[in-house]
């Protein structure tokens, strides 16, 4: 698993890096996954853009402290500012004619190229939004046509799939930051806050495709549930206390197949919920 200072370091080398390992991905052969496909990337994009922005602000806090009283006079009023619109990437050109190995010329230096990289983080954000509602509405008109996964004695929604656990959502789909790592990370899906102990079940029926310890997810589990619209539907479990089943096992929907814990890169008891298509993540939500 990685370590919390290990993971300092890959996000500084690539600020994109998934920290938790991810299942293989499907080619994206379909209009559908093909827009699953670009909004990982999307997202994985809002991802670099924050670790870059969360060490640019550091560097510009130390260089900040260096200046004498009078250039931080110059500096504040002579530091660019993003116009309205503008599309320049992270490294734009800096508008300054001194020596970029000075406390001023870095201050400006950054300053230019915060401003650029809030604009461009702005835009993806924008982005990832409506590459998600426009995954969300192809999954709920694909729910509206598809034969519901068949009733269970134990269950806790009423979507396609089972919510595997009932508790509140402590921490929904998207990017944010890691309460482990300590950096940005892509939450590749839903924390549902739950005792440990708690029995998880199957969010519908299918074969488990693994089963053991896989990191930062800890224990965790996989279970493939065939195809939906064109993709591979995949529901994953993390952190679990104890896994109840096995790979290549035929579970039912609303099966038993593991109990809530706290294993791998995690603070607290509670289960981690995936819902893949093609490998991707995608919003579980919509889909319980």
């Amino acid at each position: 698993m990685v370590t919390a200072d290990v993971a300092a370091g890959i996000i500084a080398n690539d600020p994109a890096a998934d920290l938790y390992p991810q299942p293989s991905v499907d080619p994206a052969t379909s209009a559908h996954a093909r827009v699953v496909a670009r909004l990982d990337e999307v997202q994985h994009r809002v991802q670099y853009l924050h670790n870059v922005l969360a060490r640019m602000r550091a560097d510009l806090a130390i260089a900040q402290a260096q200046l004498d009283p009078v250039s931080s006079l110059i500096t504040l009023l002579t530091a660019p500012t993003a116009p309205a619109g503008a599309s320049p990437p992270v490294t734009a050109s800096v508008p300054f004619s001194g020596a970029l190995d000075s406390p001023q010329g870095r201050v400006l230096a950054l300053s230019a190229a915060i401003a650029s990289g809030e604009a461009e983080l702005t835009r993806s954000e924008s982005a990832a939004q409506s590459l998600q509602q426009q995954v969300n509405d192809s999954v709920r008109e694909t729910l509206s046509i598809d034969t519901p996964v068949p009733a269970a004695a134990t269950t806790y929604g009423g979507g396609k799939l089972r919510r595997p656990v009932p508790g509140r959502v402590s921490s929904p789909f998207g990017n944010r930051f890691d309460p482990y790592y300590h950096v940005w990370q892509l939450h590749a899906g839903m924390d549902i806050a739950a005792p440990a102990g708690t029995p998880i079940i199957a969010a519908a029926s299918g074969r488990v495709t693994r089963a053991g310890w896989s990191g930062g997810n800890g224990r965790y589990t996989c279970i493939d549930h065939g195809q939906v619209d064109g993709q591979r539907l995949t529901t994953c479990y993390a952190h679990q206390q104890a896994i109840l089943v096995q790979p290549g096992q035929q579970v039912s929907a609303g099966q038993v197949i593991g109990q809530v814990g706290s294993t791998g890169a995690s603070t607290g008891p509670h289960l981690h919920f995936e819902v893949r298509l093609g490998g991707r993540p995608v919003d579980p939500m919509p889909w319980i």
